[in-house]
């Protein structure tokens, strides 16, 4: 596990001394994509990022912004229905980074594929992790990017806004007026809630919802700043899950 948990101590050169542009984190952010500090040298060696990202396409929980220094525990619930689990980490100066199973213990094994080559970034990926709370605890500072992704039969699958009084929907909610949001949620889910989270994952508020054919009717008016449709459930078996979806929307007027 050395190799996965102890990052370069430099504090010097790419992407630690960097000046980013901002552009790239907003659309990473927009479009549900991934936050991936890469140094020129490394991206040759990215496709398996890119690989396993690809092949874990529910999200549970993502945080992106600016990592104050010192030391932060983020703790994350997994639940029965995940096949498989990603954890990505990429912070510009990425100092240390430890995966924690729901017992305390580091996240090593058979069952465990890590990925920790690059200056910037952490990826451990956990095939049939045990249910319970998972523990990422990340030092370092700067523009960041955290989160936990899986391979599971149940998630969001799409979500679509409409100005109240309006039967077309689009991909992108307007801001400032009363929006229908409708949620697709494959894997036949029960007791769905659903809530708005910030892109640090703040909750802002809740969402009521109704259910439709294949679907979930809400209506709120969204303000001005970006969020993020989470939402909270249990499958057929009675077991609790939580689900994201990636995109940042962020309202037009």
């Amino acid at each position: 596990m050395g190799a996965q948990q102890q990052a370069p101590n430099t504090r010097t050169g790419w992407p630690c001394a960097a000046r980013l542009d901002t552009s790239y984190f907003q659309i990473a952010e927009g479009s549900g994509g991934h936050l991936l500090l890469l140094a020129p040298e490394e991206i040759g060696d990215s496709a398996s990022l890119l690989m396993a990202f690809g092949s874990h396409p529910q999200t549970i929980y993502r945080l992106a912004g600016s990592l104050k220094p010192g030391l932060h525990e983020l703790r994350i619930p997994i639940d029965s229905l995940v096949e498989s689990l990603l954890f990505s980490i990429s912070v510009q100066c990425l100092q240390v980074v430890h995966v924690l199973r729901p017992s305390g213990q580091l996240a090593g094994g058979d069952d465990v594929t890590e990925l920790s080559s690059f200056r910037a970034e952490r990826m451990v990926i956990v095939k049939r992790p045990e249910p319970g709370i998972w523990t990422i605890r990340v030092s370092g500072s700067g523009v960041s990017g955290v989160v936990a992704q899986a391979r599971s039969g149940i998630g969001i699958s799409q979500v679509q806004f409409a100005p109240s009084g309006s039967t077309t929907f689009t991909a992108v909610p307007t801001a400032g007026v009363e929006n229908t949001v409708r949620i697709y949620v494959g894997g036949k889910p029960s007791e769905v809630k659903a809530s708005l989270v910030s892109g640090e994952f703040r909750r802002i508020a809740e969402l009521p919802l109704e259910a439709g054919d294949g679907f979930y009717l809400s209506r709120f008016t969204p303000g001005a700043d970006g969020f993020r449709i989470l939402i909270e459930g249990k499958d057929a078996d009675g077991a609790a899950f939580q689900r994201l979806h990636a995109p940042l929307f962020a309202p037009i007027r």
